[in-house]
């Protein structure tokens, strides 16, 4: 097992650049993201809420005049010893009433800043982390002038 000499060529070396720079990109995505939740983690309450009704909407699409249903939760949460209730995102799915869900909000102005907190965050920083180190190390592979070699 010894490393080898290895020539590119230039659209090799352009491809690998540029996929270094989309590594690179991804991973520093990666911790925005990551800052963006631990930010929210620190300055806003967390608590869970209840849903307790629905919400529907009807859209028609203009380019086959075909309608679609959207339905948006209503949830109820404890706010500052208060019951407060806000309108959730719309989805194309109904949650069914009485589902429990995480919240965080602005203890200042808690019916304008609720929102449902998506159980999946925090994997999304380390896909970006992991889809950035991998396109880094594929990268740098293909720039780097020798190889491994197994074989003699």
């Amino acid at each position: 097992m010894n490393f080898k000499p290895h020539q590119s060529t230039f659209d090799q070396k352009l491809s690998a650049i540029i996929g270094l720079a989309i590594g690179l990109l991804f991973i520093g995505g990666g911790f925005w993201v990551r800052n963006i939740v631990a930010h929210e983690r620190t300055t806003l309450n967390e608590t869970r809420g209840t849903v307790v009704d629905s919400i529907s909407r009807r859209e028609r699409n203009s380019t086959n005049n075909q309608q679609t249903e959207t339905y948006a939760p209503v949830i109820e949460f404890l706010a500052n010893g208060e019951r407060t209730r806000f309108t959730g995102n719309y989805e194309s799915y109904r949650s069914s009433n009485g589902h429990m869900v995480v919240i965080r909000y602005d203890p200042k102005q808690p019916i304008t800043t609720a929102r449902v907190v998506n159980p999946l965050e925090g994997l999304v920083c380390w896909a970006m982390f992991g889809i950035g180190g991998l396109a880094v190390v594929s990268s740098l592979g293909t720039l780097l002038p020798v190889r491994w070699s197994s074989g003699g």
